[in-house]
């Protein structure tokens, strides 16, 4: 059994797999009680992290395991050099790449090595990644849903912070006016259809690409959008899960 911990910018995530097939998933939203979480132990533990990790973390789970990987643009640039062809996907990784996306592009590559790929990502960021059949090309990062609300109510004296899930709850994506007649409406239009637009900019620019949507919100835009999409709600898990398993 091997475990891959996930820690993004507001929770963390723990999958344990068998080879590729979850068999648990938890999120929390402090990865530093980790040690109090995890008790059992594993063959291959994958850490990716998009924080600044405490060393005493990581040196708990070398302990709780026989083979420990911290997934990393320096770990990936190590394995590259060394002729591992395990991470010939990611040989065009520009320096800082986040954990998280080069393990989501590792594992869009591996599901569709012969095409080309537009990877949308949402998270506290939303993220475009481009692949031309297994060779990664390049990408965009701009704000995710929860954080342009966030950023509205922040940044200005009189919006309050509205939760993009309660609009939500009352329909899904399709049932959302491009015009607002009060302020969650207005909010609606104005952040989760332009960020809907924002997508279909993107699809109508590259209407050659295969379209992969992955992260949290992954599953309330699928359904606005027209054409092919393809749904991987734990991509970057599977993805640490492929690394957990390269020898």
């Amino acid at each position: 059994m091997n475990l891959v911990i996930d820690i993004g910018n507001t929770s963390c995530k723990i999958a344990r797999y068998d080879k590729m097939h979850i068999k648990s998933l938890q999120r929390v939203e402090d990865p530093s009680n980790l040690n109090e979480i995890i008790r059992e132990k594993f063959d291959t533990i994958v850490l990716s992290s998009v924080r600044d990790t405490d060393h005493r973390l990581k040196d708990v789970l070398k302990g709780l395991c026989r083979r420990f990987v911290d997934f990393n643009i320096d770990f990936v640039r190590e394995r590259i050099n060394a002729g591992d062809a395990t991470y010939r996907y990611l040989d065009n990784m520009p320096d800082g790449m986040g954990a998280d996306r080069m393990a989501a592009i590792l594992q869009a590559s591996l599901l569709m090595p012969q095409e080309d790929i537009l990877l949308f990502d949402f998270g506290t960021a939303t993220t475009v990644e481009f692949i031309d059949k297994g060779h990664y090309v390049g990408g965009s990062i701009s704000l995710g849903l929860n954080t342009r609300y966030r950023a509205l109510s922040h940044f200005t004296r009189k919006i309050p912070l509205i939760e993009p899930q309660t609009v939500l709850a009352k329909g899904d994506i399709n049932t959302i006016s491009t015009i607002g007649y009060d302020l969650d409406t207005a909010m609606a239009a104005g952040n989760i259809l332009g960020l809907k637009f924002e997508i279909e900019g993107y699809m109508r620019a590259h209407p050659h690409r295969k379209v992969i949507l992955t992260g949290g919100d992954a599953r309330i835009f699928a359904p606005g959008l027209e054409g092919d999409v393809r749904v991987e709600e734990n991509l970057v898990l599977d993805g640490l899960a492929y690394i957990a398993m390269a020898q």
